[in-house]
């Protein structure tokens, strides 16, 4: 089930009307994990039993590590918890590309053998995403950052929370758990901060990223002989496509969960403005960096044995952080080239943290940075294009799976050729107007949205008046522009 389809709108309208009629707690906790095991029966029925079991295998290890008496019992109890868990990932998102792997190393050493693929093997939606939840929560409990919770309902509602459940934020126990001990209360203000929120994301998905899917999809389904125009064009709009469609996706799960009284952690603080790859990784799929940093980083070692296994740890996490997202080596790559660049950032000592902005300073309560010298701006003006280039450079790679397409992709894009021909951009069903409108309609809403400290909170502060106009010219730009086929997020193949 979609987020922008009238099944998904009528789900939402049935839950907040039981919530505001029925006020006992259990029954709250009853209704809402029932509304989340019917949105991910949307896409199949089968799903659900993998959810179930990650949920059970995790309740009862968790419980288990909690209870034992000794170090040793509780090790046993966590790692039966993750091998369980990873297993399961394993099978449904990895078996198959392990086995087709084996296959081109035995095609180039020359062997006539070939292993056989799983048949009608479906990766289950946001698999990725509740595993995660259920691995972070044993570990806090092993750590003894949290407490096992007692309650299998509550438990399965924290696993299941239908905004978030298939493509995230991913949660932490100890941020989620004691809110669903709370009676939900529907709230006024609630009600209009989430709804001012999740409309933000529903026009960044429909308005902007399913507009230019079909520009980028053009230039990258048959990119060979395309000029290096094209590529960098196909670069920026998957660029700001990926993260219209996450971060849309991210703030309507937000703004629904703040509906119905919940707070989602924050997942994206405006990427396109880092002026490092460190910095953009504090900004881009917030919980998911810092869960591999909390969760895979530390554990390696993190920056406490010396400088190349720091090294060492970046490069595991990253190159593993690539393969989270999908079973491709374009995105092994991809998270190998990620880790190289932070490497490289801590040996030259790149990123270094800038003075905070005007508006930046005003936010956080600080006060704010003096003027800065034209070299220095200049120098962070470098700083963010180098870091913007090597960043849609990265897309690229995460977009482009086919090797010899990737490889032509790559080359055209650091290497400009200067063939400026664009009268095919036409061909194929795109309007390029529509996406070249798109892309510079996105890049002057995000500095103004960054400068202003975002729409949906300035939503929030307006008149009922003004925020009505506002709402009449999103819901007429929507009946307008809206695609005659509902594209998925792309999030969800992770």
């Amino acid at each position: 089930m979609l987020f922008q389809t009238p099944e998904f709108l009528v789900l939402m309208t049935v839950v907040l009307l039981a919530m505001a009629v029925i006020r006992k707690h259990s029954w709250q906790l009853i209704i809402l994990l029932i509304a989340s095991y019917i949105f991910y029966m949307g896409w199949s029925w089968k799903f659900l039993f993998l959810l179930l079991f990650s949920t059970f295998n995790a309740y009862f290890c968790g419980l288990q590590i909690q209870w034992a008496q000794t170090k040793r019992r509780q090790q046993f109890w966590l790692t039966t918890a993750i091998v369980l868990d990873l297993a399961l990932l394993a099978f449904f998102k990895y078996g198959n590309f392990t086995l087709g792997s084996i296959n081109d190393v035995l095609a180039w050493s020359g062997s006539p053998q070939r292993v056989n693929l799983i048949a009608d093997l479906v990766v289950p939606v946001g698999i990725s995403f509740y595993t995660f939840h259920t691995i972070g929560y044993c570990v806090d409990i092993y750590r003894g950052d949290a407490q096992a919770e007692p309650s299998l309902l509550r438990f399965s509602l924290f696993v299941a929370f239908f905004p978030q459940l298939v493509a995230g934020p991913i949660l932490r126990s100890t941020h989620f758990l004691p809110q669903i001990k709370n009676e939900v209360t529907l709230r006024s203000e609630n009600l209009r901060s989430g709804f001012n929120l999740a409309l933000v994301g529903l026009v960044k998905k429909v308005l902007v990223a399913d507009h230019i899917a079909p520009l980028v999809n053009f230039i990258f389904d048959e990119p060979q002989g395309l000029p290096s125009v094209f590529i960098l064009l196909g670069a920026l709009g998957f660029g700001i496509q990926i993260y219209c469609d996450f971060s849309g996706y991210t703030d309507i799960a937000i703004g629904v969960g703040r509906m119905l009284g919940f707070e989602i952690s924050k997942n994206f603080n405006y990427p396109y403005v880092a002026h490092s790859i460190t910095d953009f990784w504090r900004r881009w799929h917030i919980s998911l960096s810092t869960w591999l940093r909390d969760y895979l980083y530390v554990p390696l070692g993190g920056n406490r044995h010396g400088t190349f296994n720091t090294y060492r740890n970046l490069m595991i996490t990253m190159t593993l952080g690539g393969l989270w997202h999908g079973a491709a080596w374009n995105f092994v790559i991809w998270g190998f080239y990620q880790g190289a660049l932070l490497t490289i950032e801590r040996m030259i000592g790149w990123g270094q943290k800038r003075p905070p902005s005007q508006h930046e300073a005003v936010a956080s309560g600080a006060a704010p940075a003096p003027r800065i010298s034209l070299g220095s701006r200049l120098g962070w003006a470098v700083a963010w294009i180098v870091t913007q280039y090597l960043v849609f450079l990265g897309w690229l790679i995460f977009r482009v799976g086919n090797y010899q397409d990737l490889a032509y992709c790559v080359r055209k894009y650091l290497v400009f050729d200067f063939d400026l021909r664009v009268s095919s951009l036409g061909a194929g069903n795109v309007n390029p107007f529509v996406a070249l409108g798109m892309i510079g309609a996105f890049i002057v809403l995000h500095t103004a949205s960054y400068q202003s400290g975002g729409f949906a909170r300035r939503l929030d502060t307006m008149s009922w008046q003004l925020r009505t106009v506002i709402y009449l010219i999103a819901f007429l730009a929507l009946a307008t522009l809206w695609p005659t086929a509902v594209q998925s997020f792309i999030y969800f193949q992770f």
